[in-house]
């Protein structure tokens, strides 16, 4: 898979000389510019190379060179380039970009991992860096590291696709993982129990998971997060009177738990026992006080309490905290329209269709 960003170092990086009709054939810059348009990169890479003999300080050129060398599928020739290029010019994200591909491509899997950290250090946001570095970390076995990275790949970039078919190998791959952790832990221990729990929830197999989370509380009733983990599970099925009794039972051990809280609130809210709900949703706002989904409940039940001011304020923050959920626009909508603010409320409204739709599809 050849990165996007290649295409952007080879028009970005022209050479000193650009190739124009004036100009002699020579000229071994203008040859290599013409070279590389023509996808003749061997071509290229030859003029490169004699010109670095008498301009051995050009990290820019060094650079092109290794590029052109990595287009030919010349990954050993590439290497030693790039890493040159860096030496002379520390700041060329590129050529680290490039080293750790070409590296990869040669299984040098540690010297990669190197190379791709040193060029996300440069450029944090690189898609491409973080694919290559996920996919090195798979190599070395590293499948939960793997997985972070990989996440970090934007959907809409031209590694996207691929990072997303990784990402579903990576997942099933940390479940089993899981598994061996399982068997190395004891198989009746409720540790063993809590870590399968987890695996199946990872999957979507709830019912298998709640099953777990049942045994590890058999042998540890006071296991942190195993009430909670039920509880999560059936709030995800809308069996939300089941999961509110395992958020009740996980305060009875745990008072400070803020999910808890918080879920108690909502379903509360959704009770219409505004006053009852309110306490919850402050004392899990004094233990998180940066929740999107927390403010957006505080600001319902201002709405609620016909407490217009509280509610703009506290579905403001949830909008900002959280751009992405439709919900907290549309409250915000009605609440404008309450307060007679039309544009504001027509601009949200606006928002709010557009999040749904894209949801829908």
């Amino acid at each position: 898979m050849l990165p996007l960003v290649f295409f952007f170092l080879l028009s970005s990086l022209a050479p000193a000389l650009p190739l124009q009709n004036d100009v002699a054939p020579t000229d071994l810059l203008a040859q290599a510019k013409a070279a590389e348009l023509a996808h003749n990169f061997s071509l290229a890479a030859e003029c490169y190379a004699t010109y670095l003999k008498d301009h051995s300080d050009r990290a820019e050129i060094w650079q092109r060179l290794g590029l052109v060398y990595y287009l030919d599928n010349r990954y050993d020739q590439a290497a030693p380039a790039l890493e040159r290029a860096v030496e002379l010019d520390s700041s060329l994200w590129g050529a680290d970009l490039f080293l750790g591909i070409s590296e990869y491509r040669m299984g040098q899997f540690d010297r990669s991992q190197k190379s791709l950290e040193a060029a996300l250090r440069l450029k944090p946001e690189l898609p491409d860096g973080h694919y290559w570095l996920g996919s090195t970390f798979m190599a070395l076995g590293h499948h939960e590291a793997a997985t972070v990275e990989l996440e970090k790949v934007p959907a809409s970039s031209s590694v996207g696709m691929g990072a997303e078919y990784l990402l579903t190998r990576e997942y099933r791959q940390v479940a089993e993982d899981y598994y061996q952790r399982i068997q190395q832990s004891g198989a009746d221990s409720f540790r063993a129990h809590q870590l399968a729990a987890e695996s199946f929830a990872w999957t979507g197999k709830y019912q298998n998971a709640i099953l777990e989370y049942r045994k590890a509380l058999q042998l540890n009733p006071g296991l942190e997060g195993a009430h909670r983990g039920i509880a999560e599970m059936y709030w995800e099925q809308q069996q939300f009177d089941r999961a509110t009794q395992e958020f009740e039972a996980e305060l009875q051990k745990f008072p400070l738990d803020d999910e808890a809280h918080l879920r108690i609130g909502e379903y509360l809210l959704s009770q219409g026992k505004i006053g009852e709900a309110v306490p919850q949703l402050e004392t899990a706002l004094q233990v998180n006080k940066k929740s999107w989904e927390l403010d957006r409940a505080l600001g319902q039940a201002s709405m609620a309490n016909d407490d217009m001011a509280k509610a703009q304020n506290w579905l403001e923050s949830a909008t900002q905290l959280n751009p992405s959920d439709a919900l907290s626009h549309k409250l915000l909508a009605e609440v404008y329209r309450a307060t007679g603010q039309p544009e504001r409320a027509d601009r949200e409204q606006a928002i709010f269709q557009k999040l749904s739709a894209a949801e829908r599809n």
